[in-house]
């Protein structure tokens, strides 16, 4: 008897390739367009020596229009899209490297029974099962880890194939590939392949993730604030050979209180040489009413004799479910020979302190 492929595979497969018993015409399809607008006034310490003051915007989230549809097959199958545009809201530039749908760029099918698959750009798994342990889902990306080196805050792979289980019992796995094809990709030019977990019960939600990528591109001066990495003088951009990501967080709610924990260690390697990141961090939000929310956090990220903390505290008040006004403040400081301050999206520190504080308004539409 010749081997059969799994039951969910066989049948995901089926309706890819039409096999399946699918009515000819759709019973109903819909599309929406949405977004996220978020602007404000930062005042930034320590930049050339002086406090600057910028009109900075996609912080507590990043700008976005998109548009998301979906249209029933029937058998319980529908197909599905979404294309995602990230803007500066300061200027109207495009960005993401100025791409018109950097954000998202997805298509795909999905069915109750045997999940979802999907072809294009989007997140990988440590910002889809990892974000909602960070302090920057509420504070904002000022409390991500420094250089965003485990990829939490949110980062993209291009030419991915993704699928994503059923949620069964609370617990949903998802996997990813992204092909080398010809090496061009501006987010890895080898292959790359991201996994991941998530489990919801109640009060209790976890999530697990991992991602490898061949040929990654940092520049490990301006985002972490070290003079040396991989023991050499930091000039530029590198391209890394390997690079590893993974990370488990968790969190619990009781009453209006939701404390949080996430853990991560990412390694670089390059030419021979290696070295690695390891991060946690700890956000606790309190909702005192559905107006209201406030946040104090604390992160620590050390790498080699390096080691950065950030501080954050926010407060959030809605004036509607979907307009919302904020306060914010972060403070890192940064010990090690040759290391300096630097909070994610803004200009190295001339020291190794810097201060973030910031008025902002977000609107969803």
């Amino acid at each position: 008897m010749k081997p059969r492929f799994p039951n969910t595979f066989s049948a995901l497969l089926a309706g890819i390739l039409g096999l399946g018993a699918v009515p000819a015409m759709a019973q109903s399809s819909s599309v929406t367009i949405y977004g996220i607008y978020d602007i404000g006034i930062t005042r930034v310490s320590n930049i050339g020596g002086h406090a600057v003051t910028r009109l900075d915007d996609s912080i507590a989230q990043g700008n976005r229009l998109g548009f998301r549809g979906s249209e029933d097959l029937g058998a319980g199958l529908r197909a599905f899209f979404n294309l995602e545009m990230g803007f500066a809201g300061d200027t109207g530039a495009l960005r993401q490297g100025g791409l018109g749908f950097g954000r998202a760029s997805i298509v795909g099918l999905a069915h109750k029974d045997w999940g979802e698959l999907s072809l294009g750009r989007q997140f990988d798994q440590m910002n889809a099962s990892l974000i909602r342990f960070s302090p920057n889902v509420t504070a904002g990306v000022y409390s991500a880890t420094v250089g965003d080196a485990d990829r939490v805050a949110g980062n993209w792979l291009n030419n991915m194939v993704t699928y994503k289980t059923p949620v069964w019992g609370g617990l949903q796995l998802a996997g990813q590939y992204s092909f080398k094809e010809d090496g061009t990709s501006s987010t890895n030019s080898g292959r790359a392949y991201s996994v991941g977990a998530t489990y919801s019960n109640g009060p209790f939600a976890a999530g697990a993730a991992l991602t490898d990528i061949r040929g990654y591109t940092i520049a490990p001066g301006s985002l972490f604030g070290v003079s040396s990495f991989l023991g050499a003088p930091t000039a530029g951009s590198i391209r890394l050979d390997k690079y590893r990501t993974a990370g488990i967080g968790a969190g619990y709610t009781l009453g209006k209180f939701t404390l949080s924990g996430l853990i991560t260690r990412t390694r670089f390697e390059n030419a021979g040489a290696s070295q690695h990141l390891t991060h946690f961090a700890i956000p606790l939000v309190y909702r005192p009413t559905e107006q209201w929310l406030l946040e104090a956090g604390f992160a620590q990220s050390r790498m080699e004799y390096s080691r950065w903390r950030n501080f954050s505290l926010m407060a959030d008040y809605f004036l509607s479910k979907r307009t919302d006004v904020y306060v914010s403040a972060n403070i890192e400081k940064a010990s090690g020979e040759g290391t300096s301050a630097v909070i994610f999206t803004l200009p190295t520190s001339s020291s190794n302190r810097q201060t973030v504080l910031r008025m902002g308004i977000r609107h969803r539409f």
